[in-house]
């Protein structure tokens, strides 16, 4: 197993913290569901074939509050679909093990964001222990989207006592651990969940904004850099017209603020340009 440190930046009076669970293979192309014709003109050869892409949670250590923003358990999600394991690949030490890398302990963290409930951004949040499975951040409050958790399939899942969703998410519910939001909701003075649905029912965000600076979470509104410049491309589950909408939204806010943007599959970057014409720039 590699020895990887996290990557650490400072915003206001926050501590930012990525981490990467590992990548995964995704053939970019087929998941924005955008003609070859359109984008091989624009992009040339980026989408030709799979590739890999980190799955990242981030942390953000502020006074008083200490937030993980989705939570991956990278062995276990190549466990349930192996075609997303890259060739020959090393994966870096596990969520767990990253954070405390940088002093932060399971039971520190006070709050646990879920973007969306799709299985690489809540794998993690539970762990097997004497035969059953218990909280991997016992101290923490479970955020999810309502309508994730109401979803007819999520209901489904939740009815198979040895699904995913029962081993994580329906631990956290019995034990009293999870709170379903509805629309946007105030974390900290400096953190906020934003309603973003589209993705999924229940998709949501999270801003930071501390000294005038601003870092927005995307979770998977964005797979890619090109979807924030071709908003119109995305995957084919998505709900087109409501994911739009929340991406426009995104898109506007972001500029109007010179946020830092970090979505669970792509680099740390900014947009420049107009809500028109947005232009994706690597974060150095």
């Amino acid at each position: 197993m590699s020895n990887i440190t996290p990557r650490a930046l400072p915003l206001g009076d926050a501590t930012i913290t990525i981490i990467n669970a590992g990548d995964m293979m995704v053939d970019m192309a087929e998941e924005m569901n955008a003609p070859e014709s359109a984008w091989r003109s624009l992009y040339g050869s980026t989408f030709e074939g799979s590739m890999p892409y980190p799955s990242q949670s981030v942390h953000i250590a502020l006074p008083g509050a200490s937030i993980l923003v989705d939570a991956n358990d990278y062995a276990l999600a190549i466990s349930l679909d192996a075609s997303y394991l890259p060739p020959d690949y090393t994966p870096p030490p596990g969520v767990v093990e990253q954070l405390l890398s940088r002093g932060i302990r399971p039971e520190d963290i006070t709050h646990l964001v879920i973007t969306h409930a799709h299985f690489d951004h809540y794998a993690g949040t539970t762990l097997e222990r004497n035969g059953s499975y218990v909280p991997r951040f016992p101290n923490a409050r479970v955020f999810l989207g309502r309508a994730d958790w109401d979803h007819p399939e999520t209901q489904e899942a939740l009815r198979d006592p040895d699904s995913l969703d029962s081993r994580t998410l329906g631990v956290l519910h019995k034990l009293g651990m999870l709170e379903l939001v509805d629309g946007d909701l105030e974390l900290a003075p400096a953190v906020r969940i934003i309603a973003a649905p589209g993705e999924s029912p229940g998709h949501q965000l999270v801003r930071v904004h501390s000294q005038g600076q601003t870092l927005y979470c995307l979770g998977d509104l964005f797979h890619h850099p090109v979807e924030l410049e071709q908003p119109a491309w995305m995957a084919q589950w998505a709900d087109a017209s409501t994911n739009l909408t929340s991406r426009q939204a995104l898109i506007k806010a972001a500029l109007q603020e010179n946020a830092l943007l970090l979505a669970a599959h792509m680099p740390l970057g900014r947009l420049e340009g107009t809500p028109s014409r947005p232009s994706w720039v690597s974060f150095p």
